[in-house]
């Protein structure tokens, strides 16, 4: 098996009663050469991390999937499903599993959403961090704009006179203009302008 398909070094965790599926998942998982814990009934967290959670999609179970699903560093997961019972299908929605199985298990497509549960997870977590980088490359922006209106104003300055400035400061200080701005502004909130 590839390294990048080598389960052994993953501890995953079954939130699934031991029944005959619960248990069959299980000896299909142990296969695999990883580390295998079962949990039942689910707690509203999952105690001591884990790589991947294959969760019963259950409505005992919703706190839980609702928490790994927005734990920043939680675990890929893998909805389990029993396509018969339409709550379980309607749960599905608003868990937002990393990947799908559904009852009676297959052996065959174990594998292939154990890997698509972890590329998703990688892929979310990219896509979070871009999302965090333009929120604060917005935030920046926002930044540098009121701190131009500001100077403008009070120095009496055309748009471009006042983003030199905030950028030569910038370039002398070996800071970001974002910086600069941002201490314009909070100076500007802290010393008013001149009271009546």
């Amino acid at each position: 098996m590839p390294p990048h398909l080598d389960f052994r070094q993953l501890r995953m965790v079954v939130v699934h009663p031991r029944d005959h599926d619960g248990e069959l998942l299980i000896r299909h998982l142990q296969r695999l050469g990883g580390g295998v814990d079962n949990v039942w009934p689910p707690g509203r967290t999952l105690e001591g991390g884990a790589d991947v959670l294959l969760c019963l999609v259950d409505p005992a179970a919703r706190a839980l999937l609702q928490e790994a699903a927005t734990a920043p560093s939680g675990p890929a997961v893998v909805g389990i499903i029993d396509p018969r019972q339409s709550a379980s299908l309607q749960l599905l929605h608003e868990a937002t599993p990393h990947a799908v199985i559904s009852r009676p298990f297959d052996a065959a497509t174990l594998i292939p959403n154990l890997v698509v549960a972890r590329n998703n997870l990688r892929y979310q977590r990219r896509l979070l961090s871009k999302v965090a980088k333009l929120e604060e490359t917005l935030r920046s922006y926002r930044k540098v704009e009121q701190a131009k209106a500001i100077l403008m104003e009070k120095r009496k300055i055309g748009e471009p006179e006042a983003y030199s400035f905030l950028r030569d400061q910038a370039m002398r200080r070996r800071v970001p203009i974002s910086v600069i701005a941002a201490a314009v502004v909070e100076s500007n909130e802290m010393l008013p302008g001149d009271t009546e």
